[in-house]
């Protein structure tokens, strides 16, 4: 016995009760989201690795031997120019100044000798009361202990300079890093010991470099630059052309100018070193901190931006779906940059055309669809999604 499919089956059982199957439910036009799209000029951004660094950096450096004493400042915290840092046992410099002392007596009284054996030997030789010999002597004598007043003189002075090194001091305004030494300590031995380093933080300075290729494009901008030069003095908050991307992808508040431009490439790596200038009012730059410096190096005439997901790739060939009449028309398109999550479109797009931005891979070339505007789609969802006079007051 032979056994009907479910499909004949279900055709017998209609001819039997006299009814047809229902007719397929005719697909409508497939809802698009569309914008048009506009000449525009895009600026083409690029990022570089930089590096933060203070405006200035004071290496604090023991100048003269002995042990700290003390420590004045607290660490990290901001200093002024003057401010006491350390003190170092100063009671070597303080006999170094005691023994300049007495080697000044004793070269004045030397030399108060000197000018009363000249003084009475002078009229003698006038007269041959002695010779000329021992007044030539006495003259000889007075210059040497003048010679001796001098140079103890300048021992004073070098002592002097010695016991104010006991003294350490900033020589900025700036925030003071880690102290290198603790109290006890013996510094400036065998050479100038580093006891801390003060960093003035607003503005920092971003170390970056850019590739010998990218110097060439913009070698005329650069040289325009550095024949007028930035005002480097006045940089506030969100002025500049640079951006700081930050380690965690965030974008730095405040934007930066270039402050100094290498005179020579890096030969090793074939790269041109820039200073760029970023305010730091907050204190969240800090010397040694990464980020990316993201800025201009070039502008498309007359082009559009389009966003990625509008772009059909199909072996190497990009496509953007253009509505027309309510209908899809596929074009072929030369992008050639990426800007975020935009295509720059030079070539293939007409101004003012209606290019679909969501739902290309449901349709076809020639299909029928229902275009919606996307930014008054999102304005119309905004405003069913806001609470009503009622909701507010409900409690």
């Amino acid at each position: 016995m032979l056994r009907l499919s479910e499909k004949s089956l279900a055709v017998a059982l209609l001819a039997l009760t006299g009814c047809t199957p229902p007719a397929a439910p005719q697909k409508g036009p497939q809802k698009v989201l569309t914008e048009k799209v506009t000449k525009t000029d895009v600026p083409i951004y690029a990022d570089f690795i930089g590096t933060v660094d203070g405006f200035e950096n004071a290496e604090i450096r023991a100048r003269t031997a002995g042990y700290v004493e003390a420590i004045h400042y607290q660490e990290g915290k901001a200093v002024k120019k003057g401010d006491l840092l350390f003190t170092i046992d100063p009671i070597l410099a303080q006999a170094s100044v005691t023994q300049a002392q007495g080697s000044i007596a004793d070269a004045q009284a030397a030399l108060a000798k000197a000018d009363l054996d000249v003084a009475r030997l002078k009229p003698l030789v006038a007269v041959n009361a002695v010779s000329r010999q021992e007044y030539d002597n006495a003259l000889a004598a007075q210059a040497a202990a003048r010679a001796r007043l001098l140079a103890a003189q300048g021992s004073m002075e070098s002592s002097k300079a010695t016991l104010s090194y006991t003294k350490v001091t900033s020589p900025i305004d700036g925030v003071a890093g880690l102290a290198k030494v603790r109290v006890g300590n013996l510094v400036g031995q065998a050479e100038p010991t580093l006891l801390t380093t003060v960093s003035s933080l607003d503005p920092v300075r971003v170390r970056f470099n850019i590739p010998e290729t990218l110097y060439l494009k913009v070698a005329g901008r650069l040289a325009r630059f550095q024949n007028e030069g930035p005002d480097a003095g006045v940089i506030g908050p969100n002025q500049g052309t640079l951006q700081l991307v930050l380690a965690d992808g965030s974008i730095y508040p405040h934007r930066g100018t270039i402050a100094v431009v290498d005179r020579q490439l890096d030969i090793s790596t074939g790269t041109l070193a820039f200073d760029a200038l970023f305010p730091n009012p907050d204190s969240l730059l800090k010397p040694g901190q990464f980020g990316k410096v993201r800025g201009i190096v070039d502008t498309k005439k007359d082009a559009f931006l389009v966003p990625q997901r509008a772009v059909k790739e199909m072996q190497g060939i990009l496509q953007v779906g253009v509505v027309k009449d309510n209908k899809v028309e596929l074009k072929t398109v030369v992008a050639t940059e990426r800007v975020g999550p935009n295509w720059v479109v030079e070539k293939g797009l007409t101004d003012g055309d209606t290019i679909i931005v969501e739902g290309l891979l449901k349709v076809r070339p020639g299909d029928p669809v229902a275009p919606e505007d996307k930014a008054a789609a999102a304005a119309a969802a905004k405003t069913a999604q806001a609470p009503t006079a009622e909701e507010k007051k409900a409690p």
